[in-house]
């Protein structure tokens, strides 16, 4: 059991006790200095959230503002750690077994290795940096993003949804760009994520009563991110540029696929299997 809603009102409190006890997630609470803290079941946060938004959705003229689950959880989420755990992990092993240099030559990405076949790069590359400073911004990058986009798909399709935006972009890049240059770090993925969360925000809107504008001002504030995050030397700005843009669109198919469509969580763990396997495949070298 978890805090899902800190510090809210009766009248919050009651409400959604009352549609989370209609649906029959189980929940209870408790009181602090008059306001109510909503706990539940970790395993129920998921379709707990998509009972409440769908319910707000359908009764807008009821809605509570400012009534949100509390984003503080998703900072604390182990699978965005074990993630930047595992890139500090390659990156200090490398540098101390001074590898660093025949892991970049191959296994980064280039499209001169990767359109004579060797896919695999575009998924490596995602893993490997150059140095302290560049491995430090990615994650970054990854803590804010990441966790964004693991906070509204699950950190089981979210990061599937993330290593497929990464590798499609490094591929595309390499398509586009055709040379012998070599490009490593995760910014392609962190880009990819922030085009996630674009999609999944216009989905969100699309659903508002507002302007056509107001609809898509998120997807102007992904390009203008896009631009702020592409600055300084040596920026694969395209590989950025094409992250971003499979990500919007692995977002958007996202919110097609799942948004009324709900999965069982023991299904879940097949996208983290995926996942896994498509990492194991590329160090072996294998597609």
């Amino acid at each position: 059991m978890k805090n899902y809603f800190n510090s809210l009102k009766r009248e919050q409190a009651d409400l959604v006790l009352l549609v989370l006890a209609s649906q029959k997630i189980r929940t209870d609470f408790t009181k602090n200095n008059g306001s109510f803290n909503i706990i539940i079941k970790n395993t129920d946060e998921k379709i707990a959230t998509q009972i409440l938004e769908k319910y707000f959705t359908e009764n807008k003229t009821r809605q509570i503002k400012h009534l949100s689950p509390r984003s503080s959880l998703s900072w604390k989420s182990p699978a965005v750690l074990t993630i930047m755990t595992i890139l500090c992990l390659i990156h200090f092993y490398s540098w101390h077994n001074t590898i660093h240099g025949q892991l970049v030559r191959e296994y980064g990405s280039s499209a001169l290795y990767i359109l004579q076949g060797e896919y695999f790069r575009a998924v490596t590359a995602l893993m490997l940096h150059a140095d302290i400073e560049h491995l430090a911004g990615n994650l970054v990058g990854l803590f804010v993003f990441g966790t964004g986009v693991f906070s509204l798909t699950g950190y089981e399709r979210g990061s599937l949804m993330l290593l497929l935006s990464g590798f499609l972009g490094n591929l595309t890049n390499a398509y586009f760009k055709k040379g012998a240059y070599l490009s490593i770090g995760a910014s392609t993925c962190v880009l990819g994520a922030a085009g996630i969360l674009t999609a999944l925000q216009i989905a969100k809107k699309r659903e508002a009563p507002i302007s056509n504008i107001q609809k898509f001002a998120p997807f102007a504030a992904g390009m203008a991110l896009l631009g702020f995050l592409s600055g300084g030397e040596n920026t694969d700005i395209s590989a950025h540029l094409f992250g971003f843009l499979w990500g919007f669109f692995i977002g958007t198919i996202y919110t097609i696929v799942f948004s009324e469509k709900r999965k069982k969580e023991s299904d879940d763990i097949i996208y983290t299997a995926i996942s896994i396997l498509i990492i194991i495949a590329a160090w072996m070298k294998l597609f």
